[in-house]
């Protein structure tokens, strides 16, 4: 494969050249390309290739057309970047040029940094790589289901880091915009919440804080969950930390 050109399967399946994003083909190239990047690095048999395109229904003419789809799929990528290893076929690519793999790079820098400029910074580099849904229209496949729901756990990980940082460097009012659309997207995704409530409490807007609280509470009971210790403690240090300052400054009240 040409080192100028990278796959990209966090979003809609394509590969990228430095002109620009190359469609890859239909459906069916689409879903060998990802089912060949899922397998990066070890022979993929066309056996599971097949099943792939057609499910358990392949047409008489498969293996005819599998092998015009890998033609197809050598044109665009390069004529090296696909071998056949007897009745498989692996693809020959360095893994940098896979947008999944420098994703999962970054984010392993991230969260292993100590230093919360870093850690951010890696975080927003991984999360700038995602354009939409991993493997696009291909995602509630059998093939990659699993795969694109790991891959948007690590998303949120990602996520999650870039604001933990950002709120460790102070950056609180920057990122509570961020942190409200994100539990909208991610109800149950408790953590976002806490990171929430922990901003706007470090605001002086600690009423909104209790009330994201409240309605954490009424999404967990909706589903039948119980509020963990954690979000008991954390209300408690809010209210406690209201009273302290209304304490220290009377007549000032500290919420919005």
């Amino acid at each position: 494969m040409s080192d100028d050109r990278r796959i990209r399967i966090l979003g809609p399946i394509d590969v990228l050249a430095p002109s620009g994003s190359i469609a890859v083909g239909g459906r069916h190239a689409r879903a060998l390309l990802g089912a060949l990047v899922v397998g990066v690095g070890h022979a993929v048999r066309i056996d599971h290739l097949r099943e792939v395109i057609w499910a358990r229904d392949p047409p008489e003419s498969a293996d005819n057309t599998l092998q015009s789809i890998v033609s197809h799929l050598r044109h665009v990528l390069g004529p090296g970047a696909i071998v056949r290893v007897d009745g498989s076929y692996e693809l020959t690519i360095a893994p940098a040029n896979i947008d999944a793999v420098e994703f999962e790079t970054l984010l392993a820098e991230a969260a292993a940094s100590k230093d919360d400029v870093e850690r951010r910074d890696r975080g927003r580099r991984a999360l700038a790589l995602w354009r939409g849904r991993p493997f696009g229209d291909l995602a509630d496949d059998e093939a990659f289901r699993l795969d694109s729901y790991r891959l948007d756990e690590m998303r949120l990980a990602a996520m999650e880091i870039c604001l933990e940082a950002d709120l460790a460097l102070g950056n609180h009012e920057l990122i509570v915009g961020e942190l409200e659309a994100a539990v909208e997207e991610n109800p149950y995704r408790e953590h976002l919440w806490f990171l929430l409530i922990e901003a706007l409490d470090a605001g002086y807007r600690r009423v909104e804080a209790l009330r994201a609280c409240a309605r954490l509470r009424g999404i967990l009971a909706e589903v039948g969950v119980q509020p963990s210790d954690e979000l008991t403690l954390l209300e408690q240090r809010i209210l406690e930390g209201h009273d302290a300052s209304r304490t220290a400054a009377p007549g000032r009240d500290a919420s919005p």
